[in-house]
């Protein structure tokens, strides 16, 4: 199924959702029909008699009204009128004394006059269009007070002054109220009545008749394609075939209709499908945008957030044990669990990125389409094999009063793509946004994960002074712990486990070990004497990622003073700890000075965890095994 058959196919599925703007910004609008933001309300009696006008409330001016093909995508020096709600220049007859010399009135009026003329026509369009003809809409302004006229120029008048509009009077755009008597909406942009009256005579003037490929069908086809998908880009469009002179289509077919058959209906609701999606739930940065979603409505988990992201409040309110990443871990595993029964086996998920190069085109860099189920086993073998104990999330638990929770799970593909870049400035958006699609490839296509990113994760990480914020670095240090484990996984099939494996004796291992327990002894030295300032081990983590065997040299002689300023059970336990590693190592590779790989990370963050909660246990039964908290 293609990517417009399965936007189709979303929207025909929605239909209960159509027009329901508290579902989102940008709601689920009907076919011809597109959104707006109106300046002035003016309302009519059923004769289509003045009544009143008013500026309209900035809350209330996205509205959705009638459009043609053409006026969808107008642009140009004569623009293309809207059917019935448009800007001052198309409904006011003597428009060309205050403003352009083009307005389009002719043009709207004649357009109006076949709506209100068509069988079965909504009674407001009729009284609309008696209004129009009169062509006194500006005058009414005027005496309303909503404009002023000075020297033949339009200014804002004295109902204007609170409201402020943005837009100069001459670009104002009017929405129409019809007061009639025993009829309860009155607002045509609300009128579902109107909206099925526009639809019914617009297909009536379609005479294009041709071949659907995604209907199957002979009905009347999409010569013009929509735009205003995305807000960032909104005047690309996905199809189009206008440039008739350079490459859009010529060399390989003779015209447009040679190369596909969309209808004029599929191409509508695929396009209002997409835009309501990627506005209601579309992963959007810049230029590009991606999104997930079923053909059904289902909801999914949100493949861009991490495992946190994943979780209930619920969840996050049993945070007061220090085993708290192991609760979340098992919450997020029941989690994805818990979708294999709501998903019927029938159900797909679609996954769909645009981007906007230039500003007319819009193109499509990634598409698949799988079924829900196997959607769920993916995401889930990628939060095991790429999952790791993270502590950058902060919760509030009081006024002013934060907490940091620990969590398991894998990280975000933008979080990855900010460690890979690391803190790095005028870092181009769109090599994050290519590495957040190359991650979503890793996760729903099975590919492995990239050795240049997991290798480029390591370099920034390990460059600890680059990091003025400690969070910054322990965030960094998590997630390229978790690449390096799925990298270990891909590559070599080999499982890690995030707690401490004392009887691992690789060489890279047993460093970040040895680096661990230096750092920490230094830093409860420090924290002690109340000195703030990076130790030696984090200063020299670069160099010694690089040369092990000597800068550990270095490290090791300047641990003595520091051992000798704490004294007591919790120095001698780290003296202790480092001989059991140091006994660990094989000679030969304990002085070869090669640099050290992703695993030597794994060592480190696992000592690390493990002192931290041999910490936490101190603290929490009020023991010390030196006199006093560490």
């Amino acid at each position: 199924m293609s990517w417009i058959t399965s936007l189709y196919d979303t929207y025909v599925k929605n239909t209960s959702m159509i027009g329901n703007e508290l579902d989102s910004e940008v709601p689920l609008i009907p076919v011809f029909h597109m959104t707006m933001q109106a300046t002035i309300e003016v309302a009519l009696n059923e004769k289509g008699e003045f009544r009143r006008a008013e500026i309209v409330d900035g809350s209330e001016q996205t509205i959705i009204i009638p459009c043609t093909e053409a006026s969808s995508v107008r642009a140009g020096q004569k623009p293309e009128p809207h059917p019935l709600i448009d800007k001052l220049q198309y409904l006011a007859k003597d428009y060309d004394r205050y403003g352009e010399k083009y307005h389009g009135y002719d043009k709207y009026l004649e357009q109006l006059k076949k709506w209100a003329d068509h069988e079965g026509v909504d009674s407001k369009v009729r009284a609309i269009y008696r209004y129009i003809e009169t062509g006194t809409l500006i005058s009414d302004l005027i005496e309303s007070q909503v404009f002023t006229l000075d020297a033949d120029t339009l200014s804002w008048g004295i109902r204007a002054e609170q409201a402020k509009p943005k837009l100069k009077p001459n670009e104002s755009v009017i929405r129409w109220v019809v007061e009639e008597p025993g009829v309860l909406e009155s607002r045509t942009w609300k009128s579902k009545d109107l909206m099925d009256s526009w639809i019914e005579y617009y297909l009536s003037t379609q005479q294009e008749i041709g071949f659907c490929y995604v209907l199957g069908q002979m009905v009347p086809l999409a010569d013009k394609h929509p735009k205003n998908i995305y807000n960032m880009t909104a005047n690309a469009k996905i199809i189009s075939s206008n440039d008739s002179v350079n490459y859009t289509y010529r060399g390989r077919v003779e015209s447009p209709a040679e190369s596909y058959g969309l209808s004029l209906e599929v191409s509508q609701k695929a396009h209002n499908a997409l835009r309501w999606l990627i506005a209601k739930q579309g992963y959007n940065r810049g230029r590009k945008t991606m999104i997930c979603w079923t053909n059904t409505g289902v909801k999914v988990p949100d493949i861009y957030d991490d495992g946190f992201g994943f979780l209930d409040s619920e969840d996050l309110e049993q945070t007061e044990t220090i085993d708290t990443g192991e609760y979340l871990a098992s919450s997020l595993k029941k989690k994805l669990r818990g979708y294999h029964s709501t998903f019927d086996k029938s159900t797909l998920v679609n996954l769909l990125a645009l981007e906007s190069v230039t500003d007319g085109r819009l193109s499509i860099t990634y598409y698949k389409q799988m079924g829900a189920l196997d959607f769920i086993e993916r995401l889930e073998n990628w939060n095991n094999h790429c999952q790791w104990l993270h502590r950058y999330y902060r919760i509030t638990v009081g006024q002013d009063k934060y907490k940091n929770v620990p969590f398991i799970g894998a990280p975000s593909p933008i979080n990855i793509a900010e460690t890979v870049y690391g803190n790095r400035k005028n870092v181009d958006e769109r090599l994050k946004l290519k590495t957040v699609e190359r991650i979503q490839n890793c996760i729903f296509d099975g590919t492995l994960i990239p050795l240049d990113l997991v290798r480029m994760a390591f370099q920034n990480t390990v460059n600890r002074e680059g990091y003025t914020d400690e969070g910054l670095f322990e965030k960094s240090l998590s997630i390229t712990c978790a690449l390096v484990k799925k990298y270990y996984f891909d590559y070599k099939k080999e499982v890690y486990t995030m707690a401490l494996d004392k009887e691992r004796t690789s060489r890279d291992y047993l460093y970040g070990r040895l680096l661990a327990v230096a750092q920490n002894v230094e830093q409860w030295a420090l924290s002690k004497a109340g000195e703030q300032r990076l130790t030696n081990a984090d200063r020299l983590l670069n160099r010694f990622s690089t040369h092990p065997y000597t800068t550990w040299q270095t490290l090791e002689v300047g641990l003595k003073p520091y051992l000798d300023r704490l004294s007591g059970a919790g120095s001698t336990h780290r003296e202790q700890l480092i001989d059991e590693i140091m006994s660990l190592f094989n000679p030969e590779e304990f002085m070869n000075n090669q640099p050290l790989e992703g695993e030597f990370l794994l060592g480190y963050h696992c000592q690390r965890e493990d002192l931290r909660r041999k910490k936490e246990f101190v603290a929490a039964t009020n023991h010390d095994e030196n006199g006093g908290n560490e």
